[in-house]
């Protein structure tokens, strides 16, 4: 392996059998000169890209930004795989390394932008979202600056992302569901939910699995255990609770284009009484 280009002390570009190979860690490349050999095995990680848009990519993005920010990413990433027991795809450093550089330039010209999704994620990715504040860190050791903790919001994101052992699409399309529930159901009845109430668990937890069985297509009714006298009572009798339903259903139908079963109505139905009868 030969060194195709030094990026700084730490950031190096080589060369192994044709390929480009990204070497990061301490000192690497100090007073290091094309054309050497390197060894591999001195770098704390080592990216090698699997196509040539990542190559491009990481060269285009190396023409704006300092390698430092580059550092950083590959250092946030080591720590994350190590906390979640996961490994993310090549592309993760170059979305790190630029969201960053990004969130630097932000704070230069202080401007402060509002995570809107920081509650569902505190409470939906709680472990991403400890080491998005790990991150924070990380970034305030090497520029000294502080981040709030919207950004450890973003990064955790980006840690469910770019997971390899993760149904992405559908995990970011959960949380945004479940957000835009949470937000509807406050609207329609004119509360605030209150996070610590055993009614508010329950409804979070009831939820998550509506949200996965509506994503995966498995909330059909089934005739034989369809209680339509049941379901008649429920909605008779939690008359605001089933409004605030429909509004879901049809929210639901209209974005995700697919209709709610009866059975699931029905249940929501019950969770949002539940919720009502607690602020009652």
């Amino acid at each position: 392996m030969k060194i195709k280009k030094v990026f700084n002390n730490n950031v190096v570009l080589a060369l192994q059998n044709n390929q480009e190979v990204v070497l990061i860690g301490k000192g690497l490349g100090f007073q290091k000169k094309v054309g050497q050999p390197i060894d591999e095995k001195l770098a704390d990680k080592v990216y090698r890209p699997f196509d040539e848009r990542w190559s491009r990519l990481f060269n285009e993005l190396l023409n704006d930004i300092a390698p430092e920010y580059v550092e950083i990413a590959s250092q946030i990433i080591k720590v994350a795989e190590q906390s979640l027991k996961t490994k993310f795809n090549s592309y993760m450093l170059i979305a790190l390394s630029d969201h960053i550089h990004f969130v630097a330039q932000r704070i230069e010209e202080n401007i402060v932008i509002k995570n809107e999704l920081l509650w569902e994620i505190q409470r939906f990715y709680p472990e991403e979202y400890e080491v998005g504040k790990k991150a924070l860190a990380i970034i305030n050791r090497y520029l000294q600056i502080m981040l709030p903790d919207d950004e450890a919001g973003f990064i955790a994101l980006k840690f469910v992302e770019k997971r390899l052992d993760n149904q992405n699409q559908q995990a970011m399309q959960m949380t945004k569901l479940i957000s835009d529930i949470l937000t509807m159901v406050q609207y329609q009845l004119q509360i605030k939910l209150d996070e610590n109430g055993i009614s508010y668990q329950r409804f979070i937890i009831h939820l998550r699995y509506f949200v996965e069985r509506i994503l995966q297509g498995d909330n059909v009714d089934k005739h034989d255990d369809f209680d339509e006298v049941m379901n008649e009572h429920i909605f008779k009798k939690y008359t605001q609770a089933y409004r605030c339903t429909q509004k879901i259903m049809h929210f639901i139908e209209k974005t995700l284009k697919q209709p709610v079963s009866n059975n699931e109505q029905m249940y929501l139905t019950i969770h949002i009484q539940r919720i009502i009868t607690e602020l009652t």
